[in-house]
């Protein structure tokens, strides 16, 4: 049986990070950027992120990677200019 060329469609994208890139952490209560919770978070334990807006206290966070994914597709998105007929 030949697979089908969307036979991966709905599997989880796995994507390799890039270290030396920082990305932001978005809270997953209010989207607001997380700051790190414990200076010796990633060594010793678990990083923990801590929300100012919120007071979410956790190691879940959202990551944004929209332009990453528009960069991989070869896909960039066009500033949007307004057009006037004379």
């Amino acid at each position: 049986m030949p697979f089908s060329s969307d036979a991966d469609e709905g599997m989880p994208k796995l994507v390799r990070r890039n270290p030396s890139k920082p990305v932001t952490k978005f809270c997953i209560n209010c989207l607001s950027p997380l700051e790190k919770g414990s200076e010796l978070g990633g060594w010793l334990v678990p990083q923990d992120y801590y929300c100012k807006k919120c007071g979410y206290k956790g190691y879940v966070y959202l990551e944004d990677r929209r332009s990453e994914d528009e960069v991989a597709n070869g896909k960039r998105e066009e500033p949007q200019t307004e057009r006037r007929d004379p």
